[in-house]
């Protein structure tokens, strides 16, 4: 059957049942947001898959590289309550209550946010993703806290469960344990991997001081060796090539004249090309829309432009080849690993047939979207005249990574 022949509609919901799964659909809602703008062709979790080879344990709503602290530091607070007042509060709860006192913290010294997360909110209002939720990934993928992949909620709970019985045992002993005698008999339940700094609440900033970059580093050169995030690190001359572009694009093509190992260069290159490969499949949509709704030619001239330079335009030209990328990880629809192999496959025949291109954009829109592709005539109520609607060139946390390994060399 067609699917312009089919008419359909879906919406999207969940049932709440904890914490931990209203962070997991916020992470989803993040990938979709991601950049800006709704991934109409559902080629983020290839984009994905090169953003986690050159930039692991970033993301792209984090801000600062202070927080990859600030969560170790209040876990470690916990840890050395006195068994009484570990009765009376989860780990989940502490860290949720001393998050949000340290953005209000902070708040009165970065009147203009300066990446303080959650600081256009209300005093008396809690933030939906807080730090711990965005930056819990990176550290476990930085070595900073041994949560051994769990999410922050079964890890912090199943921490709590295993001291129970150790705070029971320990209440023969009273409830006034003060906090020196705990630090003598202490055991690192959370697993945290960095030193305990005691007055890290003093004189509260949002940057790093220089022994907290230089541990930040080495676990980035240990546990991300190899990488892009790690050469940016530590490599001067391909840093200021970074820190000076204005876009990933941009840093990729001056890596030509960079010397770099020949797998992470080769990695960039695969980044670029496929960025830009894709670029025009976001481009023939938007002419498609256009046309649909419109009945104009808009962005067709910009078409036709980009699909007779494509093949010079790409780093790697037409030796590129995708199924390199998905090596690298697992894509989670067959159907878009074999989009992107057929819009190749087109790109090197100079897209010499349109009805196809417009079958297999179609086709990949519907099965990314279902009801709510643009397909269906009823569905191009957001469509505006010449306004684009979708991703454009990927940047792959560009962005992000700039600000935190900006951090991690200029410590204050």
């Amino acid at each position: 059957m067609d699917v312009n022949d089919l008419t359909l509609t879906t919406s999207f919901g969940w049932i709440d049942f904890s914490k931990e799964q209203r962070n997991k659909v916020g992470a989803v809602l993040d990938l979709l947001k991601f950049e800006g703008m709704v991934d109409e062709l559902g080629l983020g979790t290839v984009r994905d898959i090169l953003a986690d080879r050159m930039f692991p344990g970033i993301s792209t709503i984090q801000t600062k590289a202070k927080y990859f602290f600030y969560i170790p530091y209040i876990l470690w607070d916990y840890q050395l309550l006195p068994p009484g007042q570990k009765k009376k509060i989860s780990p989940s709860k502490f860290l949720d209550d001393t998050e949000h006192e340290i953005m209000w913290e902070l708040a009165p010294k970065y009147q203009d946010g300066d990446g303080v997360i959650g600081i256009s909110k209300k005093k008396t209002e809690r933030i939906a993703r807080r730090p711990s939720a965005i930056y819990w990934n990176g550290l476990y993928t930085f070595g900073l806290i041994d949560t051994r992949g769990l999410g922050a909620e079964s890890f912090l709970k199943n921490c709590a469960k295993r001291t129970l019985s150790d705070l029971l045992s320990s209440s023969s002993n009273g409830d006034d344990v003060t906090k020196d005698d705990a630090e003598v008999d202490f055991e690192n339940i959370f697993r945290i991997k960095i030193p305990y700094k005691k007055d890290w609440r003093n004189n509260l900033t949002i940057e790093l001081d220089e022994g907290e970059a230089q541990i930040l580093k080495d676990h980035i050169k240990s546990r991300a060796n190899k990488t892009l995030l790690s050469l940016l690190v530590e490599e001067d001359k391909i840093w200021n090539v970074f820190s000076a572009a204005d876009n990933f694009s941009e840093f990729a093509t001056a890596c030509e004249s960079l010397k770099m190992p020949s797998p992470i260069f080769k990695e960039i290159q695969l980044a670029h090309d496929f960025s830009e490969l894709m670029y025009g499949s976001h481009l023939f949509y938007n002419v498609m829309i256009q046309e649909k709704k419109f009945g104009n030619g808009f962005y067709l001239n910009e078409w036709e432009s980009w699909k007779n330079r494509i093949l010079d335009n790409l780093m790697l030209g037409n030796a590129f080849n995708p199924d390199e990328i998905f090596s690298l990880g697992k894509v989670n629809r067959d159907e878009t690993v074999l989009f992107i192999k057929e819009f190749w496959k087109m790109a090197n025949q100079g897209f010499e047939d349109e009805k196809s291109l417009k079958r297999i954009i179609t086709n990949q829109e519907f099965g990314v979207k279902g009801g709510k592709a643009r397909i269906f005539p009823e569905k191009l109520h957001d469509v505006k005249e010449k306004e684009w609607i979708g991703l454009r060139h990927f940047e792959y946390r560009f962005r992000q990574a700039k600000v935190i390994i900006n951090d991690i060399r200029n410590p204050k």
